[in-house]
């Protein structure tokens, strides 16, 4: 084969390579693009945060109820502006902004969490003792450090203060927490189209 032959040949090879590659890549379906787009717990962008979680509140026997108007954010009372309830629904805590910590939010309710206390908005502190402990438990595992958590979309969060050895009621307390985030976050719409976000910002999808 001359050398001019031999050229024409591996640049056909190398051709018909590159072509073959950009049809197939070209024809691949881009589901990337669309997971980026709107990834779970974020409304338009990467800075447009909105990120939802279910938790529950439970000292000494006993739920706490956060369902009151003084704890809820609203458009004449915007308790923090970046982490709040709203709608007297105190099962799901709505989040928009990057590095807003447990600890943001409930000094927003006028309570102070450390990581190893939780003072209410009365003054009481429930701490951890020799025979009662402040736990707190994200998607059924405890974290060590809740003060500086940052919750993430969908997780289900219990804060239980009590006897450190009632593992019966803690099970049954992580069972019980309910699961509306999704809703809100409109990643479930078999469940229906999330509901008005009265909190006094911008707080639609």
């Amino acid at each position: 084969m001359k050398n001019t032959e031999l050229i024409a040949f591996v640049v056909g090879i190398l051709v018909g390579g590159f072509v073959t590659t950009f049809v197939i890549q070209s024809t691949q379906p881009q589901h990337h693009m669309d997971s980026d787009k709107h990834p779970i717990g974020y409304a338009d962008s990467a800075e447009e945060v909105h990120v939802h979680s279910d938790f529950v509140l439970y000292f000494d026997g006993g739920q706490i109820d956060l369902s009151d108007d003084k704890y809820q954010s609203e458009s004449d009372q915007i308790l923090h502006a970046h982490i709040h309830l709203h709608d007297n629904n105190d099962d799901v805590i709505h989040r928009h902004a990057h590095d807003v910590t447990l600890s943001d939010f409930f000094g927003s309710l006028g309570f102070n969490l450390t990581n190893d206390c939780l003072t209410d908005d009365t003054g009481v502190a429930f701490c951890t003792t020799d025979t009662e402990e402040l736990m707190v438990f994200v998607n059924d595992e405890r974290i060590n450090e809740p003060a500086t958590y940052v919750n993430q979309e969908e997780d289900r969060i219990l804060i239980y203060h009590g006897d450190k050895d009632d593992n019966e009621t803690i099970r049954t307390l992580l069972l019980g927490i309910t699961d509306k985030a999704c809703i809100y976050s409109g990643t479930c719409p078999e469940r229906g189209t999330p509901p008005p976000e009265s909190c006094g910002l911008t707080c639609e999808l």
